[in-house]
């Protein structure tokens, strides 16, 4: 599995909630998985993990689930009429979207209940569109979350990362349907309940060469 380093950049602190607490490590863990998926010609999807004793708990991640990207639920006959209902974007590529597999997902919630740590946020990849909170990742986005992960490999060299937090009421539109005529769901989401973090990593400097940009 390729391991991907980080540049030797500042990252500048930030107040509590307006930025996500991980280390390098993790986030090399991370962009590494997720570039072989990518090069593979698939998409990756999961959960970011942590302890809910973390000072800096819910936007802290200490380990990351990565959903079986041969398992994308996406193009199953009664899915894949939705993805297509939100756009051109969605009808040209068959990867735009992932639905992760219930029995798989189920596993993971048993293991996590087990295991004392907790879900804090979603990440996903965008194979081909900028590191934008999208439209469509709105309509998908669990409300349960505070904030989300979007990891940019158009350029599978330079990837970027970008964490949103996103404030959602339970009571909002939740979810997609074939009866949608959603053109341009890939674009930005410009409403006031979808904002940008910062990160705020924690381990040595990395040396210089690295190709993830945060």
């Amino acid at each position: 599995m390729p391991t991907a380093r980080l540049p030797s950049i500042p990252l500048p602190r930030a107040a509590e909630g307006a930025a996500v607490h991980l280390s390098r490590p993790l986030l090399d863990r991370i962009v590494g998985t997720t570039s072989a998926v990518h090069a593979a010609g698939l998409k990756s999807f999961g959960l970011l993990i942590a302890d809910p004793r973390h000072p800096h708990f819910p936007f802290a991640a200490t380990d990351v689930v990565f959903f079986d990207p041969t398992r994308n639920r996406r193009n199953d006959p009664a899915l894949r009429p939705a993805f297509e209902a939100q756009g051109t974007y969605f009808r040209s590529y068959d990867d735009a979207g992932f639905v992760a597999d219930p029995a798989e997902l189920l596993e993971v919630h048993r293991r996590l209940d087990s295991s004392g740590l907790e879900p804090v946020a979603l990440f996903h990849v965008h194979r081909r569109q900028p590191a934008n909170f999208s439209v469509i990742d709105f309509r998908l986005h669990n409300p349960a979350y505070s904030w989300h992960l979007i990891i940019c490999l158009r350029d599978a060299a330079h990837p970027v990362l970008r964490p949103f937090a996103v404030r959602k009421d339970p009571d909002a539109e939740f979810g997609i349907s074939e009866q949608d005529r959603n053109e341009g769901s890939e674009l930005p989401y410009a409403g006031p309940e979808v904002r940008p973090l910062r990160f705020v990593l924690t381990a040595a400097e990395q040396p210089a060469g690295s190709r993830a940009r945060v």
